[in-house]
C-alpha cells in the first residue's frame, strides 16, 4: 500500500470515529416575542382589528430577532418537526407530478400515439395515469430494483466530438 493510500485511511478513521467533538449552534440573538421591545411597539402600533390582534397574540409565543419579527430557528430538534412535514409534503406532490407526466408519455408509447396526444392531451388516460401515480414512491422502488427506472449505458447516447 502508497503512503497516500495509507494516509488517506488514516485520515478517514480519524474523521470517522469523531474524534472531533460537533460544534452546536445555539441562538443567543432571538428572545421571546412577548419580551421583544420591537415586537411590542409593533404590536401597539397596529390597527385595532381581528385580522391584526390575532396574529399577534399567536406570534407572541415565538422568537423574535432584533426587528421585531418572528423567526423559526432551527437549532432544535423539537422545531425539525415542523420543516421535516413541509418538506415531505413538497417532495411528495412534486413526484406525484412528475410521475403522472412520465406514466402518461410512457402509456403515449405504448399505445403509438404520437405527438398529438402531447399537444391535445387524452384526460381520460391522464387521469388514469394521475390516480395510478398517487403511489409514486412505492413505483419508482419497484421500477428502480426491476430496472425500468434506469436506461443501460448503452441506450444513452454520446456526443460525436
Amino acid at each position: 500500500m502508497k503512503k497516500k493510500h495509507l494516509f488517506t485511511l488514516i485520515l478517514i478513521i480519524f474523521l470517522w470515529s469523531n474524534i472531533i467533538p460537533p460544534s452546536l449552534a445555539e441562538n443567543t440573538n432571538l428572545i421571546p416575542c412577548s419580551q421583544s421591545p420591537a415586537f411590542i411597539e409593533r404590536m401597539e402600533n397596529a390597527p385595532d382589528g381581528y385580522y391584526y390582534n390575532k396574529p399577534f397574540k399567536a406570534y407572541s409565543n415565538l422568537l423574535c430577532g432584533e426587528d421585531g419579527l418572528p423567526h423559526l430557528p432551527l437549532d432544535r430538534l423539537s422545531l425539525a418537526v415542523d420543516i421535516s412535514i413541509a418538506f415531505g409534503m413538497f417532495f411528495y406532490i412534486t413526484g406525484w407530478i412528475g410521475w403522472t407526466g412520465r406514466s402518461y408519455l410512457l402509456a403515449l408509447r405504448k399505445q403509438g400515439a404520437g405527438e398529438e396526444k402531447e399537444i391535445f392531451i387524452d384526460v381520460p388516460l391522464f387521469v388514469g395515469c394521475m390516480l395510478a401515480s398517487l403511489t409514486w414512491p412505492l413505483l419508482a422502488i419497484k421500477e428502480f430494483l426491476s430496472g425500468e427506472l434506469v436506461a443501460k449505458d448503452s441506450e444513452i447516447s454520446i456526443s460525436p466530438r
